[in-house]
C-alpha cells in the first residue's frame, strides 16, 4: 500500500532529522512491484561502499499500548524493517532496542544495529505537542466491537447488519458506516449477489491490535484488585458463564509457555461477581496484579476453552504489555490458533 500524506511527511521530517544528527547518507526507493501490499516503501542507508536496506513501517504516533502490536508487525516482514514516527520516548527506544526493532523519529532519536554500524540516539525531545490525529471510526470504540465481531465469526461480513450489530453489541446504524469504512480501506469488498467479503484479513487484524488497547480497552476497564494469596487464580474458575480469563492466564492455558503475573478477567457486569470476590479474598487496589474488564461482545467465543477469551483479545492484551516474554507467547498464540481466523477466503 502506498503512504498517505500524513505518512510521507512524517517520513520525510524523520529522515531529515536522521541526516542532520548522524551526517548519514540516507534515501528512499518505492518498491512498485509491491505496491499491493505493506509496505512497499524501503529506505536505504549508506556507510561507505556499504548498503543498508529497511522494509518502512510509518506509525503516526507509538505509545506503550501500541509498542508492542509494532514489534510484532516487524516480525512478518519479508526483509529487515525499520519504524518512522513522529517521536520515541526514551522508555520506548530501550523497549524497541531490547526487541532489536530498528526505528527513526521526527527529533533526531534511532537504534540501528547492523554490522558494522551501530547506532542508538534517545532523548531528544519535541519542541512542539503534536495533536493526534483521530483515527477512522472503523477503529474507534464502537467500530473495534464491530471488526472485533467480524475477525472472530468468519463470513459474519455477508450477514445482515441486525445480526452483526447483536453479535457486536452496538447500535444498528454503526454497522453501516464501519462497513463503509472498511470498503475504503481495502479490507472489504462487495461482490453483489454474492455478498460481502473481508481481505487482507491479516493486515486488518493488526490494524485492531494495535487501536484495541487505546481506543476501547479503556473504555470497559473497571479497576485493578489485588488477592491475599497470589496463586488464588489456580484453584478458581471465572464467576459465572459469562465471564472469562484473559491476557497472560489464558495465553498459559493454550500455549504452556508464560508464568503469568498479571490475571485478566473480562465479565459482563461487575455485580453479580460480588461474591466470588469476597470467597477469592480479593480487594480493589489501585496498583493491584488483577484487572477487571467488561465484555463487549455478545457471541460465544467457540473454539475449545470455554473459560477464555477469543484468542484474538489474548493477543491484543498480551501485546498491550509490551513485554518481551509476553510479545513472544503472543506469536506463538498467533501461529497455533489465530491464522485460521485471517485465511483469505476463496
Amino acid at each position: 500500500m502506498k503512504l498517505g500524506k500524513i505518512e510521507k511527511r512524517i517520513l520525510q521530517e524523520a529522515l531529515e532529522q536522521f541526516r542532520k544528527t548522524t551526517n548519514l547518507n540516507i534515501e528512499v526507493r518505492v518498491d512498485d512491484a509491491a505496491a499491493n501490499r505493506r509496505p512497499n516503501t524501503i529506505i536505504r542507508l549508506t556507510l561507505d561502499n556499504l548498503h543498508f536496506d529497511f522494509e518502512t513501517e510509518v506509525k503516526n504516533t507509538l505509545t506503550r499500548g501500541t509498542v508492542g502490536a509494532a514489534i510484532e508487525q516487524m516480525r512478518i516482514l519479508p526483509g529487515k524493517g525499520i519504524i518512522i514516527t513522529r517521536y520515541v520516548t526514551p522508555q520506548l527506544a530501550d523497549i524497541l532496542k531490547k526487541a532489536d526493532v530498528p526505528f527513526i523519529d521526527t527529533v533526531g532519536n534511532a537504534y540501528i544495529n547492523k554490522q558494522p554500524l551501530f547506532l542508538f540516539i534517545k532523548g531528544n525531545r519535541p519542541v512542539e505537542k503534536h495533536r493526534r490525529e483521530r483515527p477512522t471510526r472503523a477503529f474507534q470504540t464502537t467500530g473495534l466491537q464491530v471488526v472485533f465481531a467480524l475477525l472472530c465469526n468468519p463470513g459474519l461480513e455477508r450477514a445482515p447488519y441486525r445480526e452483526i450489530a447483536k453479535l457486536a453489541d452496538v447500535a444498528l446504524g454503526t454497522v453501516g458506516w464501519v462497513i463503509n469504512d472498511l470498503k475504503k480501506l481495502g479490507f472489504l469488498i462487495d461482490m453483489g449477489r454474492r455478498g460481502r467479503r473481508l481481505t487482507q484479513k491479516e493486515d486488518l487484524l493488526r490494524r485492531w491490535a494495535t487501536a484495541y488497547p487505546e481506543m476501547l480497552r479503556p473504555k470497559i476497564f473497571e479497576g485493578r484488585y489485588r488477592a491475599q494469596d497470589i496463586d488464588w487464580w489456580k484453584h478458581t474458575e471465572p464467576p459465572h458463564r459469562k465471564a472469562y480469563w484473559g491476557g497472560e492466564i489464558a495465553a498459559a492455558e493454550v500455549t504452556g509457555y508464560l508464568k503469568p503475573e498479571i490475571v485478566t478477567v473480562y465479565t459482563q457486569d461487575i455485580r453479580p461477581i460480588g461474591d466470588w470476590l469476597i470467597m477469592n479474598r480479593i480487594r480493589k487496589a489501585p496498583e493491584g496484579n488483577i484487572e477487571i474488564l467488561h465484555t463487549f461482545w455478545d457471541f460465544k467465543c467457540n473454539w475449545g476453552y470455554t473459560n477464555l477469551v477469543h484468542p484474538i483479545l489474548i493477543y491484543a492484551d498480551l501485546l498491550a504489555t509490551a513485554d518481551a516474554r509476553n510479545i513472544e507467547a503472543a506469536r506463538m498464540l498467533y501461529d497455533q490458533e489465530l491464522t485460521r481466523f485471517v485465511r483469505e477466503d476463496r
